[in-house]
């Protein structure tokens, strides 16, 4: 995300507030765009089915639910490689060898398709939905899991207009279709379901989104040489740190879910475990967290970048001792400055929700089961989006296990408290969530100041012994062969 703050940078030091305005709007699409889109369908979608007669509440749940799982499980999916790969391009890059990235992106998607169909055709053997229904969620799933593989790819490209761009046409068929199609119905009577008409309308905006990215990454990438396309997979051999990162990390954002829906959710048509009301509460309280995604890449990766890119330069350059001390002490004073402004401004915006939420959320929820977790899962929330945070900044300084134990200390002290809460009923949900997110927060930024301090000694005396063989190293050979690459 450095290339999009970079560019982000330039927008601000126009002295105009629209300039402002607008960098501001291009960092929330590209920070939160898939979080935007489904938030904006929802929303939407809950008015103009005031005004369609014939929707009832089944058919509702069933879209929401579906759309919420494809979202769900290909986040997880992604979550698997997304690290690996990233530092794999940037690699890359930095070696002058352009050429490997495209060719890396049609690796990253096969595998990524391939493992999607495997673990979408598991689900539909076990559902007793129909399978028309179950197909359209097997293309929804599938262009969910490619587009966030583009947006890896096209935010290292500083392609944020594209972004922005793709999510809003997206949106806007998303909600037009839907809303014409149930309007004035043009199938014959009990053809389609309302749900399949949702879903169908659902998926083709997201087929929009989609195309406007490939697009944007045909033009990003003039030079597409496919040689070698697996070979990112060795990568998983050198750093095996970043696969478990993220795998715990994504899988934490969901494990309290996933243990109450087992505990105490409900079956929807014999498919999917939900419980309606952590749900709905965990839903809005990661809304709260979104402006920390763009304090996140216009502050700290503007200002902060600029002295981490000084320091390092005297480190690979050759600077003097006194250079090199100088520029550390001057990129810690800037990390703590902008950390400090960050927790400030988000934790101010998290309790002015809190307070508020008092008076708004009996508006539109009726029920106080949902108000009273979402008030605990607001503060989780807030340290959820720290953790992430910290923890994409221990990458930045190559501090792997660092990131590795923060990851782990978030899934495992999510699930942890969630089972010793369970116990205590309705009354205990969110409190595992919040305990869980606290103690990962509280770890990963006594992790960051400690080794940032040392960031000097790290970078001159740390080991820099990787794998060079290992079971990945021969996947990566035998799927290249296999695809003629090799």
């Amino acid at each position: 995300m450095a290339g999009i703050g970079f560019q982000l940078q330039k927008l601000f030091k126009e002295d105009y507030y629209s300039s402002r305005l607008k960098a501001y709007l291009y960092s929330l699409f590209v920070t939160a765009g898939p979080w935007l889109i489904v938030i904006f369908t929802i929303l939407m979608l809950q008015i103009l089915l005031q005004a369609v007669p014939g929707v009832n509440s089944l058919n509702k749940q069933l879209f929401m639910i579906s759309v919420s799982y494809c979202f769900m499980f290909s986040q997880v999916l992604f979550g698997f490689q997304q690290l690996v790969v990233t530092r794999y391009t940037a690699d890359c890059l930095y070696e002058k060898k352009e050429e490997k990235v495209f060719s890396s992106f049609l690796g990253f998607s096969a595998v990524t398709a391939a493992a999607a169909f495997i673990l979408w055709l598991v689900f539909a053997l076990l559902s007793p939905l129909q399978w028309e229904y179950k197909f359209l969620m097997l293309g929804l799933f599938m262009l969910l899991n490619l587009i966030w593989i583009m947006l890896l790819y096209l935010s290292g490209a500083k392609n944020y207009q594209s972004i922005a761009l793709a999510f809003l046409a997206g949106g806007v068929f998303s909600i037009s279709c839907m809303f014409i199609l149930l309007k004035w119905n043009p199938f014959s009577q009990g053809e389609w379901t309302p749900a399949w008409i949702m879903m169908g309308s659902f998926t083709a905006g997201i087929a929009v989104t989609f195309l406007w990215l490939v697009n944007s990454m045909l033009k990003t990438f003039p030079n597409r040489a496919a040689s070698l396309p697996f070979e990112y997979l060795t990568y998983f051999d050198k750093y095996p740190q970043l696969a478990f990162t993220g795998i715990f990390y994504n899988a934490g954002l969901w494990v309290s879910n996933w243990i109450i829906w087992v505990s105490g959710g409900h079956w929807l048509l014999g498919t999917f475990r939900y419980h309606p009301g952590y749900d709905t509460a965990v839903f809005y309280a990661y809304l709260t967290i979104l402006p920390s995604y763009v304090i996140f890449v216009v502050s700290i990766e503007t200002r902060f970048y600029e002295r981490y890119r000084d320091f390092f330069s005297f480190i690979n350059d050759g600077g003097t001792l006194t250079q090199i001390r100088k520029s550390k002490g001057k990129m810690l004073l800037v990390l703590k400055q902008e950390i400090e402004r960050l927790v400030r401004n988000q934790g101010f915006i998290s309790l002015a929700i809190l307070f508020l939420a008092l008076f708004i959320f009996p508006l539109f929820v009726n029920a106080d089961l949902i108000l009273g977790i979402f008030r605990i899962t607001l503060i989780g929330a807030f340290c959820n989006g720290m953790t992430m945070i910290m923890m994409l900044l221990l990458l930045y300084f190559d501090d792997r296990v660092g990131a590795l134990i923060t990851s782990a200390a978030f899934f495992g002290g999510i699930a942890l408290f969630t089972l010793l809460m369970l116990p205590a009923g309705e009354a205990g949900y969110g409190v595992g969530f919040t305990a869980g997110s606290l103690l990962s927060f509280v770890y990963s930024s006594f992790r960051l100041f400690q080794y940032v301090s040392k960031a000097d000694y790290y970078a001159f005396c740390k080991s820099r012994h990787t794998r060079i063989e290992g079971p990945f190293h021969n996947l990566s050979r035998r799927l290249n062969r296999l695809a003629g690459a090799e």
